[in-house]
């Protein structure tokens, strides 16, 4: 994330109600913040650890690493000024 957005990028853990309450602030539909929660467990409980090919034999193409897909959506991460 720091080489796609030119500026430092530091991850810093938080409890899963901070999380919601943030994602709640920027208002975020409960649906998804029930989701992103579910999610975040799921990666705590290591569910996502390992690799497989199936976004390529499934959508044909290799999958984004995380500079490639903030290179493409760099709107999203930029800071706000307001």
């Amino acid at each position: 994330m720091s080489r796609a957005l030119g500026r430092d990028v530091t991850y810093v853990p938080i409890d899963l109600d901070e999380f919601a309450a943030v994602l709640r602030g920027r208002g975020a539909p409960d649906h998804l913040i029930q989701h992103l929660l579910a999610v975040a467990v799921d990666y705590r409980n290591g569910v996502f650890a390992g690799t497989n090919d199936l976004v390529k034999k499934i959508g044909g193409s290799d999958p984004l690493d995380v500079e490639g897909f903030v290179a493409q959506n760099r709107a999203a991460f930029e800071l706000s000024t307001a």
